[in-house]
């Protein structure tokens, strides 16, 4: 299962990394245009009752993350309400992803060595509801040292669909990092966003047309998205 570790304090950078990286940008501009066909959709269930606004803006910034490689999700609220039917239908496509955002009582019963902050399923591209799970008490506990958890909160599902779909590995810098350090935390929560680099972007892409038994095209422009946004607007 992938995961991302909360942050440690590194003493240096790596060589050739000081500063801001190619993977590291402000949260506006730079983005590709989303393709109309590599879309998924997010089926959330707020175990930990975050916030409704700070789940909403945690959700706008890992919509921005995903634009920026072509992608466009769809978020879906099925938190089960007591006593209601299924919040959200039971049909689902190899697109569709389960994502749970657990409080401390629950992820207690979880084996979840080196205490992340979330985990993926990894799961066969044609199979429905593959889950990844976001610890939220650690980003509350993050956000408790004066980080602002709605900026850790999109970063950190991002990174977790990434892995649902692209799998357990990690880079040296941007988004897929295995740990993020303290300096990467100060930055998002001023409003910085990491990403995934270009060909992450590409994998990912892939995968999600993969999962949509759409034909994967051998070259993908900035022409040949907008046409395609036209023609899906017809």
């Amino acid at each position: 299962m992938g995961a991302i570790l909360p942050a440690r304090a590194f003493a240096r950078h790596s060589p050739g990394r000081g500063g801001r990286g190619e993977a590291e940008r402000a949260a506006v501009g730079g983005r590709q245009v989303p393709s109309p066909y590599a879309k998924l959709a997010l089926r959330v269930y707020n175990y930990a009752q975050v916030d409704r606004a700070v789940l909403s803006r945690a959700e706008k910034v890992a919509d921005t993350v995903f634009e920026e490689s072509g992608i466009g999700i769809v978020w879906m609220d099925c938190t089960p309400l007591r006593g209601a039917n299924p919040a959200c239908p039971s049909d689902m496509r190899a697109s569709d992803l389960v994502l749970r955002l657990l409080p401390r009582r629950m992820a207690m019963r979880l084996a979840t060595p080196n205490e992340p902050l979330g985990f993926a399923q990894q799961c066969p591209e044609t199979e429905p509801g593959c889950e990844l799970t976001v610890l939220y008490f650690r980003v509350e506990e993050l956000a408790a040292d004066e980080h602002r958890p709605e900026l850790i909160l999109g970063h950190v599902m991002a990174h977790e669909v990434a892995h649902v779909l692209i799998g357990p590995g990690h880079s040296e810098d941007g988004i897929m990092r295995r740990e993020w350090s303290r300096e990467e935390l100060r930055r998002m929560s001023l409003g910085l966003q990491l990403s995934f680099s270009s060909v992450q972007s590409g994998r990912l892409r892939d995968a999600v047309l993969r999962r949509i038994k759409h034909p994967i095209p051998e070259t993908s422009t900035r022409a040949d998205l907008v046409a395609g946004q036209a023609q899906a607007r017809e």
